[in-house]
């Protein structure tokens, strides 16, 4: 966690001292950004690949967009920024924007792990949950309280195997789900009201 934030502080001091084309201190957008865009911003782009809505001007240029979409943005040049990469990734690759973390060999997953694939306000979840062979399933995952949640797996073609709302039960969600075609797989979360997930699973069923 300390790395994470001396990370973060040593990003915010480049905006300071180098333009905002050299903002970043690695080439590589934060899970922070990745996570933003692929549940606010997915939603719209999602397969829209190599053509309409695609941003070849410069960042100046698509800052309109990305502010009208997400306002928190505003005044954040490192936060537009790396949202214009990932959404010219996702429409020149026609792909999710890779994560640096590892799946679990076990794909279960703790808080201090899904923390980092949340939004801080809203809550909502973008959690890549690596390879999938086509069979039954079991995704089950715990809550701080209950809820009401929307709730996406979502292939690499961007295909949804789940599309629905869920009212958890004792602070729990368990969705049974299959699998035809072997891939990437995606969670997505949109909660009613903010709350963390505690534990996240996936087993076969």
């Amino acid at each position: 966690m300390k790395w994470y934030f001396a990370k973060r502080t040593s990003a915010l001091l480049a905006l300071l001292i180098f333009p905002h084309w050299a903002f970043a201190v690695e080439d590589r957008p934060f899970t922070e950004s990745v996570v933003i865009f692929n549940t606010i911003c997915a939603k719209c782009h999602e397969a829209q690949c190599s053509g309409r809505l695609s941003f070849d001007d410069a960042l100046e240029k698509s800052a309109n967009h990305i502010l009208r979409h997400y306002g928190p943005a505003s005044g954040k040049q490192w936060i537009q920024k790396e949202l214009f990469d990932i959404l010219n990734y996702m429409k020149e690759k026609c792909a999710y924007y890779p994560s640096n973390s590892s799946v679990p060999l076990k794909k279960t997953w703790d808080s201090d792990v899904l923390e980092e694939f949340s939004t801080l306000l809203d809550r909502n979840y973008f959690l890549p949950v690596g390879s999938l062979s086509p069979g039954s399933y079991r995704l089950v995952f715990e809550l701080e309280k209950d809820i009401r949640a929307t709730v996406h797996l979502i292939s690499e073609e961007f295909d949804m195997v789940v599309d629905d709302c869920f009212d958890s039960s004792n602070k729990r969600i368990d969705i049974k789900f299959s699998v035809e075609d072997s891939g990437h797989y995606f969670f997505r979360m949109y909660p009613r009201e903010p709350a963390k997930i505690t534990r996240l699973s996936i087993t076969k069923s």
